[in-house]
């Protein structure tokens, strides 16, 4: 199983076990979720990925919640100190600590995906159309 559906699978799991035991209400657990959802989300800040999780309302939950997971040992790959510096960085601080991480993703050997452009779709699907009248 993916690791995103892993883990709202996981939490939907823990959160029905617990709902047995005690009343949770729907205010409470919406939140947690989108906390745990987060975590999968905040490893992944290329382009435009970090500047709209920083203006996620629940940013500052997912992000203590992660500082916390790396105070128990949990091993974050320094996760909890780049969000720490991008939040106190200015904007072209940002871009560059933005520029960096694609640079260590291209270090890593692993190929780049390319993706189609939008202008292309259309062009496609629009060449597809008239040929079908």
């Amino acid at each position: 199983m993916p690791p995103i559906p892993a883990m709202q699978e996981a939490a939907h799991e823990l959160i029905a076990e617990q709902c047995q035991r005690i009343a949770i209400p729907k205010r409470f657990t919406m939140p947690i979720r989108e906390i745990w959802d987060m975590q999968e989300r905040l490893p992944r800040r290329s382009g435009k990925r970090a500047d709209q999780l920083l203006d996620n309302p629940r940013f500052r939950a997912g992000y203590d919640f992660l500082l916390l997971r790396e105070s128990a040992g949990e091993q974050t790959d320094g996760l909890g100190e780049w969000w720490t510096d991008y939040q106190d960085a200015n904007d072209s601080e940002r871009r560059d600590m933005i520029r960096d991480l694609s640079g260590k993703e291209d270090a890593s050997g692993a190929p780049r995906k390319r993706r189609r452009s939008s202008g292309a779709k259309r062009k496609r699907a629009g060449s597809s159309s008239a040929s079908g009248e």
